[in-house]
């Protein structure tokens, strides 16, 4: 992990009594063989957790901690890329897209008559507006589908972030974190 992504965790872990969201990334070759050994790992560092409990699945399929009450969490994969959020805050959802081109009409088809009107055409946009959208349906549990009647709240705690090729959002009950805390492959396999 990079020195000023450990400074920036030592910081916002030393807050006592504090409720939290954080949200961890890496990117490799298939990201969703990166999903599970992310969240370990993030769980150890956010909860000092040694091993997750056991994943249930609500009655949607949004995976969950049903055994420990008071925590939530969040998993996105695309491409080579996975994220991982974790909350004490309340419950959390998180999308990754890398950006590519899509067939002309998606656009029409997934975002609302406000997203449209928002919309300024580049696949880019397209992507930060459909990482908010699948955050807040794994946020609350919700369906996705037809995509455009998903509209997300404009009072909706969340953030957008993108990096080179790549879209994401993360929705929460709180404030959403600034930074994502990027990790590299190495780290998965720390104990």
């Amino acid at each position: 992990m990079a020195i000023a992504a450990r400074a920036a965790m030592a910081k916002l872990f030393t807050r006592e009594a504090e409720k939290v969201t954080v949200v961890f990334g890496v990117h490799g070759e298939d990201g969703k063989d990166l999903s599970r050994p992310l969240l370990a790992r993030a769980a150890r560092l956010t909860w000092g957790w040694e091993s997750l409990p056991p994943l249930e699945r609500s009655a949607r399929g949004k995976p969950e901690f049903r055994d420990r009450p008071g925590y939530w969490m969040s998993l996105s994969h695309s491409g080579g890329y996975a994220l991982c959020a974790l909350s004490d805050d309340g419950p959390v959802g998180v999308d990754i897209e890398v950006v590519r081109p899509h067939r002309a009409g998606l656009p029409a088809y997934a975002l609302s008559q406000a997203e449209l009107a928002r919309f300024d055409g580049s696949w880019e946009d397209f992507a930060r507006l459909w990482t908010r959208k699948e955050s807040w349906c794994k946020r609350q549990d919700l369906s996705l589908f037809p995509p455009r009647r998903a509209e997300v709240p404009a009072d909706c705690p969340c953030r957008s972030y993108r990096g080179d090729g790549w879209a994401a959002a993360a929705c929460c009950s709180g404030t959403p974190p600034t930074d994502l805390f990027w990790l590299d492959r190495e780290e998965l396999r720390k104990p």
